[in-house]
């Protein structure tokens, strides 16, 4: 069978193809007045997220705490109510914004944070409301984006209650270009299975999943979302689960933004290769809930869509995986300061976040740019930022593990983010601010296998794939594992929230205690410097690669528990 090997690199160039665009839209709009030619249609709908004034370092110290093992609030999550009483806009700014926002034709309303205004708006509307013009532009070879003409601003009418404005960018339309031939007429029939194995056994005995698996952890009560830019394929998860001997836990999607079918690409490829990275470590699951959101949208468009489950039926996700993020020096201050609410709201919840750190190495911004950069989400401190490792494999069976570095790509990585040293941190022997990433994952997609590749009119093809896509649902997968191995007297399974506090503590005792080779298993071979940009090298303990190093499951599981039985 002829398999065609790929990475499916997860960074997104989004703030610097709306950048170029603003530019262009701008200039076109000074031409004349008045509409501009492009505009986009006034009834077109948008997402709009307000951040009001609210209590953000207050909400950040508590949802640290709640996280953190040495803290006497360790593992006592906040509900949505007492967040908002405690750390969410007044209510007099939340009615205060909601009435200017109403009136000029915004549907949406508080986060369960209480500090946002999470909504939608039609382009006309927003057209007048914010002083600029909702035009549409080209990108790739059919594409559409709607965006605004020039950044947003709060406007007068809002400058008394809120400090952020962002969203109102979606993707009408898309690339529809395809690898899959043309059909045939009938359509094909399905491919056979492929002869190509993955590693199924030997990763979970390599990374000590097994033993979880047979103490009864499979995820079982464990829900984990993950937010997708890329179509979901069920007909992908039918044909893995025919042809391999575990299945893919339920799956369903949900709508993040209001984007159309039309703006996503035909192929689901990306989507697939998350939920098979996750069901290959925890097949147990309960479910899988995607959030489809358009590849331009702030990353907090479906961050927010999945916070506001916290008041809904079945409460939120005890993880998140995130297999997208962006070059953080192109994403604006009022994102960040948006998202890093929302993922603090997760936190002091219970709910644990891991990301991909990007194939681009340690220059997250490439091709445009390839000076030392790292990618966003990962790079925030309540997420668990998430690089890459190959597997060496001898004789069929695994016996060494380096940074993953192949063909130009390589695990995200590096020095250089803006976002302040965390706590969880303070002992990491590399100079700057928070330093990515914090563990690691296999991502050479020759180690991964064959996975199903489907398009729209549910033509597929197996497809070797892989790339840091894989390593956050890999990694979540595991910590589910986990999560039901701590479960309570009662039987249901903890929540964790920020991870990165136990992680690094686990690291920080291990040290002390003089155990070299508790928790984690170094990684010492290896670069992920891209571009011979001089960063980044793994050398022994933690490093800028792959930081503590990839996770020894089952002895985690056993010193989270001892930290957990702790008296406080």
């Amino acid at each position: 069978m002829n398999l065609t090997l790929r990475t499916r690199s997860r960074a997104r160039r989004r703030v610097a193809l709306i950048a170029a665009a603003v530019l262009t839209a701008s200039m076109a709009a000074a031409c004349g007045s008045g509409t501009p030619s492009n505009a986009a249609p006034a009834d077109l709908r948008l997402s709009l997220i307000v951040g009001l004034r609210r209590d953000d370092a207050g909400l950040a110290a508590d949802a640290l705490n709640r996280s953190s093992p040495s803290a006497a609030e360790y593992l006592k999550w906040l509900s949505p109510a007492e967040m908002t009483e405690r750390f969410g806009a007044s209510p007099e700014h939340v009615q205060g914004a909601l009435g200017v926002l109403q009136k000029a034709g915004f549907e949406g309303g508080v986060d369960p944070t209480g500090g946002l205004l999470v909504g939608t708006m039609r382009a006309g509307d927003a057209a007048e409301l914010f002083g600029t013009a909702i035009v549409q532009l080209p990108f790739g070879t059919s594409g559409v984006l709607a965006m605004p003409a020039k950044p947003l601003t709060v406007p007068k009418k809002l400058a008394a209650y809120a400090t952020e404005v962002i969203g109102l960018v979606g993707a009408i339309d898309h690339d529809t270009t395809t690898t899959v031939p043309a059909p045939a007429d009938p359509p094909p029939a399905d491919p056979p299975c492929p002869t190509v194995k993955g590693l199924g056994p030997k990763l979970r005995a390599h990374y000590r999943l097994q033993p979880l698996i047979d103490a009864g952890s499979t995820g079982k009560g464990v829900r984990m979302a993950m937010l997708e830019v890329s179509p979901t394929s069920q007909k992908a998860v039918q044909l893995f689960g025919a042809c391999r001997p575990f299945k893919i836990p339920p799956v369903t999607v949900t709508a993040a933004d209001p984007s159309t079918p039309e703006a996503f690409p035909s192929m689901a490829i990306e989507s697939t290769l998350d939920l098979i990275a996750a069901a290959l470590v925890s097949p147990g699951l309960d479910g899988i809930d995607i959030y489809q959101v358009n590849p331009f949208a702030p990353v907090a468009v479906g961050l927010a869509a999945i916070l506001n489950t916290a008041n809904g039926p079945n409460g939120l996700p005890a993880l998140i995986s995130l297999s997208l993020g962006f070059c953080e020096p192109q994403v604006t201050d009022a994102e960040i300061a948006v998202s890093e609410r929302v993922l603090a709201g997760l936190s002091a919840m219970g709910t644990s976040v891991l990301a991909s750190t990007g194939d681009f190495g340690s220059s997250a911004c490439a091709p445009d740019d390839l000076a030392e950069s790292v990618q966003y989400p990962a790079s925030s401190p309540w997420v668990t930022g998430v690089g890459g490792t190959s597997l060496v494999e001898t004789n069929g069976q695994i016996t060494d593990e380096v940074a993953w570095l192949v063909n130009g790509n390589a695990g995200g990585g590096g020095r250089t983010s803006r976002i302040p040293r965390p706590a969880f941190q303070v002992d990491v022997p590399i100079p700057g601010n928070r330093i990515v990433p914090d563990v690691a994952f296999v991502a050479n997609p020759a180690n991964l296998g064959p996975i199903p590749t489907c398009d729209s009119d549910n033509r597929c093809t197996w497809q070797i794939n892989g790339g840091t896509s894989a390593t956050a649902p890999g990694a979540a997968g595991g910590t589910a594992l986990i999560l039901q191995y701590l479960a309570s007297t009662d039987g249901i399974p903890r929540r964790l929230g920020a991870l990165n506090p136990g992680l690094y503590g686990v690291a920080r005792n291990r040290s002390a205690a003089g155990d070299s080779s508790g928790g984690y298993r170094d990684i010492v071979s290896g670069s992920n410097d891209v571009h011979k940009i001089g960063c980044c090298s793994t050398a022994p303990g933690y490093d800028a690669v792959t930081g503590l190093g990839v996770m020894d499951f089952w002895d985690l599981a056993q010193r989270l528990k001892a930290v957990i039985a702790r008296p406080r």
